[in-house]
């Protein structure tokens, strides 16, 4: 017997609502304000600062999205 009456069906990914234009801007924003900050530390540190900036910068921005894409 097939019971896919039962089965729960799995959305794609491609079903999902698109996000408001305000938080995409507001990702886009962020990310070019630490783009922007990862920069100047670079100039101002010279280039032995510049991993440990960009590496920093790209961790906090993909803590602050995924919770962001979350709630």
């Amino acid at each position: 017997m097939d019971n896919n009456e039962n089965t729960p069906r799995v959305a794609a990914s491609g079903d999902r609502e698109p996000r408001p234009l305000r938080e995409r801007l507001l990702d886009l924003v962020a990310l070019l304000v630490l783009i922007t900050l990862a920069t100047v530390v670079f100039k101002v540190a010279g280039p032995t600062a510049f991993t440990a900036v960009t590496g920093a910068g790209v961790g906090l921005f993909g803590v602050w999205h995924s919770s962001r894409s979350r709630g």
